[in-house]
């Protein structure tokens, strides 16, 4: 009869491995997000620092004009030629104006060079180049605006710049990108580390099913089994009667055997060698009932030195059998210090209608006896 364990302790560590999986998912997704934050504030970052860069250019053309090596207009033109040729990205350039809104370079729209755009507004109604102005007197600072690509020049795109005032010159000299190809370069680079994320979720989804799984193992173990003696508990003894029950009233042939025993004088074992000495002894007698049962038989340390054994059998020969070869190993085991130990033994039939607790109690009623008879005994009133 194979019998199993409905645990509440598996279910509870199967609801926290879902609560753990759903947490991970949620970590994931925030983790995306952040780096996706994070990616985009760099590449705002690398437009400030490119700016920067570009302003560098200026002074040194200027430091070159200031030292007599270059005219104002070479300077200028030098400059201007250097920054019109300078790329960055797939689209990044640089631009600029004045602080009038003129446009003074432009490489990708030359023909807007010479116009004035101080009053251009894009598809949002925000007009751009006057704040570029004014964040660039301020400073420097972000603008976030429409502007089209140059191979898209009628469908604008959402923009940020970094703008930067070279003073000398009265220049805003100005870079950007254009975020929804930072979007997709970020969707790239998430994607390309897609399957190293999902492997690794994978492995540390199944190592923590394998976990919940073998601790419910563990913990359901620890719970229904006797720790000393690995029999079942009183506790997975009350959880499964019902089992044997029905087993008895489904079959027509079979009927429930309940052998209660008893190692004889064990106070005096303990009293005598010790508990040290006494736990020996049971694990032995635990061992004992394991190995001379069937496995569809219960076997079971209901307390102390008490042991249940529940089987099916056909006849009673075959229960009396069973209690005699437990009583006969027993008593010609080798304990260890020499100890010599005997075990009394009542037997109870299920009646019909009978109740477990009944049936126990009469059992216990006939171990009773064979204590009274002088131990070593085996009782069983229904035994011809």
């Amino acid at each position: 009869m194979k019998i199993s364990l409905s645990s509440d302790i598996g279910k509870h560590l199967s609801l926290m491995v879902a609560i753990s999986l759903l947490g991970m998912i949620v970590l994931l997704y925030v983790v995306f997000d952040i780096f996706g934050r994070i990616y985009l504030e760099e590449k705002r970052n690398d437009s400030l620092q490119l700016t920067n860069t570009a302003i560098s250019i200026v002074q040194s053309f200027h430091e070159l004009h200031r030292q007599g090596d270059l005219s104002a207009e070479q300077a200028h033109q030098f400059t201007l030629d250097t920054l019109r040729n300078t790329r960055y990205s797939d689209s990044g350039y640089f631009w600029i104006n004045d602080l009038q809104g003129n446009i003074i370079m432009h490489p990708l729209m030359p023909e807007l060079e010479g116009q004035n755009l101080v009053d251009f507004k894009d598809i949002h109604g925000i007009k751009p180049f006057d704040q570029f102005i004014t964040e660039a007197i301020n400073g420097g600072g972000w603008v976030e605006y429409w502007w089209p690509k140059p191979e898209q020049p009628e469908t604008p795109t959402h923009k940020v710049s970094y703008v930067s005032l070279y003073e000398p010159w009265q220049w805003v000299i100005g870079t950007g990108v254009y975020l929804d190809e930072e979007s997709a370069a970020k969707n790239r680079m998430v994607l390309s580390s897609t399957h190293i994320l999902l492997a690794l979720v994978s492995i540390l989804i199944g190592f923590s099913l394998f976990s919940a799984r073998h601790s419910a193992r563990g913990i359901e173990n620890f719970a229904i089994r006797d720790p000393l003696t690995q029999l079942y508990s009183r506790r997975y003894l009350n959880e499964t009667e019902d089992r044997f029950v029905r087993a008895d009233l489904r079959s027509q042939n079979k009927h429930l055997y309940v052998l209660f025993l008893d190692i004889d004088h064990f106070k005096a074992v303990n009293d005598t060698y010790g508990h040290l000495e006494g736990d020996q002894v049971l694990k032995k007698v635990g061992s004992i009932l394991r190995e001379s049962t069937r496995p569809q038989d219960l076997c079971v340390r209901y307390g102390g030195e008490e042991f249940i054994v529940l089987t099916l059998a056909e006849e009673d020969q075959a229960a009396f059998q069973l209690a005699e070869r437990l009583r006969r190993k027993a008593y010609f085991s080798d304990f260890s210090s020499g100890i010599e130990i005997t075990l009394s033994c009542g037997i109870a039939k299920r009646r019909d209608d009978e109740s477990f607790a009944n049936l126990l109690q009469r059992a216990d009623k006939n171990l009773y006896a064979a204590k009274k008879k002088g131990r070593d005994q085996i009782v069983f009133e229904e035994h011809p």
